[in-house]
């Protein structure tokens, strides 16, 4: 009998999760703030063809999604088809939008994690390239992200919530999914990351993340959810197998009070 109790002893105690070994970084809302720039183009843009509605709406109907994904949202929510030029329009608007007003939301996270612990990180960004390269150069994220770290809608065939882009990016990178941490803040992508089997951490520090509903619904998801950039550096040491750590982001920039 002493064996069962033995066996009942190990089975009450799980192990603890194994350590992640890559960082794979959503880019809209995430590593820089430019979810809330995009729905307000959205709103302006939407009203000049004729369609009120709030910057909550384009949330609801365009954060985190492919843009199929996007056209369906409107459709089901105006009973219209979304004129076709209107998503290329507001990208090409967006990259000036971004060149004025881009505010980085993760410049010393990754600065610290790449200079003092020397850990992979990359980008798996659902949108474009272009807007995706010029959000890292706007927010002087360039040298932690060379181009070949940068994985964007165009390379997979189905984007977030479907997987497909967060193992593209992993094995791109050579890790498994479950060496991977993603940091998200969209429902979709959550799906995505879950999908491809990776744990993944909610963020909410983004000007787009702040209204009740949408805070519920990544609650809902059961998982880790921080609002800090100090928070997800926090998480990241927890969670990493890396060889050295430092309590906070401030030590070794003078740049923080």
């Amino acid at each position: 009998s002493g064996k069962d109790h033995d066996d009942h002893d190990s089975s009450s105690s799980p192990p603890p999760p194994p350590k992640r070994s890559l960082v794979i970084w959503d880019c809209d809302g995430v590593l820089v703030d430019s979810e809330a720039l995009l729905k307000q183009g959205e709103v302006e843009g939407l009203a000049q063809e004729g369609f009120t509605v709030t910057v909550d709406d384009c949330v609801r109907m365009f954060s985190g999604v492919s843009p199929d994904q996007a056209e369906t949202n409107f459709l089901q929510k105006t009973g219209h088809n979304i004129p076709p030029h209107f998503f290329p329009q507001q990208i090409a608007q967006s990259l000036d939008l971004f060149r004025q007003r881009l505010q980085p939301l993760m410049l010393e996270t990754v600065k610290k994690l790449h200079h003092d612990h020397q850990c992979p990180q990359c980008i798996a960004s659902g949108s474009p390239k272009e807007r995706v390269e010029l959000c890292i150069d706007v927010a002087h994220m360039r040298p932690y992200f060379p181009p070949c770290q940068v994985y964007t809608r165009e390379l997979v065939s189905q984007g977030k919530p479907a997987p497909d882009l967060f193992l593209h990016a992993a094995a791109e990178m050579g890790y498994t999914p479950s060496q991977c941490l993603v940091i998200e803040d969209s429902s979709s992508g959550i799906r995505a990351a879950q999908a491809a089997g990776m744990e993944v951490l909610g963020f909410l520090g983004g000007g787009h993340t702040q209204a009740d509903w949408y805070v519920q619904e990544i609650f809902d998801f059961g998982i880790p959810v921080v609002q800090t950039e100090q928070e997800v550096y926090d998480y990241i040491m927890d969670r990493m197998d890396l060889s050295s750590s430092s309590s906070s982001l401030s030590s070794s920039s003078s740049s923080q009070q």
